[in-house]
């Protein structure tokens, strides 16, 4: 076995082993559990009325109704809980002076850092195998399970875990103990919310620029179903920036030299996300994108000006931004938005203005059926096809409450049960290893 495995190997058995751990796998399993139930029963509820009902049905898909509430929990546990398994593997390095004698076996910094980062992963890889009952679950109660949507679910909340991992190992190596480095790392996470609480309070335009750049929002796009290079790239890049940081700071001496480089990676990194325009909905309702014959008239346009006679938090814009906006930005990155003040704003309260090559339409309506045909006319575009789409008959499911108690079983009684044993096993072998 190599000098790195065996490193790993320590760190694997570092992680696991720790209270924390255990601990943030046992709320795991109740939170998953409480949210899989409360999930399924809602859209149990609500799929009465739309079982015989084909129009409704359509409305009715398992990874917004279902999965994507139950996996909300794992967000929050990242969030919070997540560095308080992370950082002690960093900072009791230096409080037990381990970190001398591992740099005298030798191994470098750089593998040692590596090697707690890889530990860290795997323990998320873990976290994630443990929502796999609820897949299962799911299917045996009849619903339907769209393995695209749910892969890339589960790749999104990888990638969030890693970038929580990054921001955990660079605040460990910043202090010398545990609270410390967990109030500074849950901060630094944190951040992404008080972003998005000031976009929805339009505190300032400021916060409406950095609220696409959040970890939230690029959260969102794994769990709207849209595979967006640019959300990948994204988070690969913010953790790989902090582990880099944070070897400056491990190091006995200061080395400026991480420093530098990372924050040359975050501008390379943050420039690159900015051209990359590669998206795919893998959604089966294409509820994501337009028509395609509608994509390729799209594509063809010239630069286009929406001026919005909304603001921000009106519940009018937040439908035209999720029904329209978003799909015509995965489509087109050369538009430009403005939000309209002063007395025009409430003149015009409600409507959009369409600038195309110098020709403007408006309307108040937020309907592609009714925005397209304007578009296109704009542009001289007359033969794009017609807004019809593809028919999706949607997944309605009608759960009765009996059923759910399989669900409680496996999350309140075997899989914490499963956890305790295999670590009391885990510490019988120890023990016995010692004595012999």
């Amino acid at each position: 076995m190599s000098k790195f495995a065996l490193l790993l190997k320590k760190e694997i058995r570092d992680i696991f082993s720790s209270k924390a751990a255990l601990l943030f796998l046992f709320l795991q399993c109740f939170l998953a559990g409480y949210s899989f139930c409360s999930a399924v029963s809602l859209y149990s509820n609500a799929s009465v009325a739309a079982v015989n009902n084909p129009l409704y049905a359509t409305g009715f898909e398992p990874v917004p109704g279902v999965f994507v509430p139950t996996w909300g929990g794992l967000y929050l546990l990242y969030s919070l809980l997540l560095p308080f398994v992370v950082i002690p593997t960093v900072v009791m390095e230096r409080a037990r002076n381990t970190l001398v004698i591992l740099l005298q076996v030798p191994f470098r910094l750089s593998e040692i850092l590596l090697a707690k980062v890889a530990a860290g992963f795997l323990f998320l890889v873990f976290s994630l195998l443990l929502m796999l009952p609820a897949i299962y679950i799911w299917h045996m109660l009849g619903g339907h399970v769209p393995l695209g949507e749910l892969l890339l679910l589960n790749a999104g909340y990888l990638l969030y875990g890693l970038f929580v991992i990054g921001v955990s190992v660079f605040a460990g190596t910043l202090f010398n103990n545990v609270a410390g480095a967990s109030i500074l790392s849950i901060v630094l996470i944190t951040v992404s919310w008080i972003i998005e609480f000031g976009k929805d309070m339009n505190v300032s335009p400021l916060m409406l620029g950095l609220a696409g750049w959040t970890t939230t929002a690029m959260l969102k796009s794994f769990e709207h179903g849209v595979l967006s290079l640019s959300a990948v790239l994204y988070f690969v890049i913010l953790s790989v920036v902090f582990v880099l940081a944070s070897r400056s700071f491990f190091d006995v001496e200061f080395n400026i030299r991480w420093i530098v480089s990372s924050v040359v990676l975050l501008a390379a990194g943050l420039g690159l996300i900015g051209y990359t325009s590669f998206n795919v909905d893998v959604t089966e309702s294409h509820r994501n994108s337009f028509q395609p014959a509608i994509v390729q008239a799209l594509k063809k346009m010239p630069p286009l000006e929406i001026d919005v006679y909304l603001r921000r938090t009106d519940s009018r814009f937040r439908d035209y931004e999720a029904s329209f906006l978003k799909k015509l930005f995965l489509v087109k990155r050369d538009i430009r938005v403005k939000f309209i003040r002063g007395r025009s704003l409430e003149k015009n309260y409600g409507l959009f203005v369409y600038r195309v090559n110098g020709k403007s339409a408006s309307t108040y309506s937020n309907s592609e059926e009714e925005i397209f045909p304007l578009l296109f006319k704009l542009a001289g575009i007359n033969n794009y096809g017609e807004c019809s789409r593809e028919h999706f008959r949607g997944y309605p499911l009608v759960v009765k409450e009996s059923q759910l108690s399989l669900v409680r079983y496996a999350y309140y009684v075997v899989l914490p049960l499963i956890i305790v044993l295999a670590i009391v096993q885990r510490k019988f072998f120890s023990k016995r290893r010692l004595k012999l």
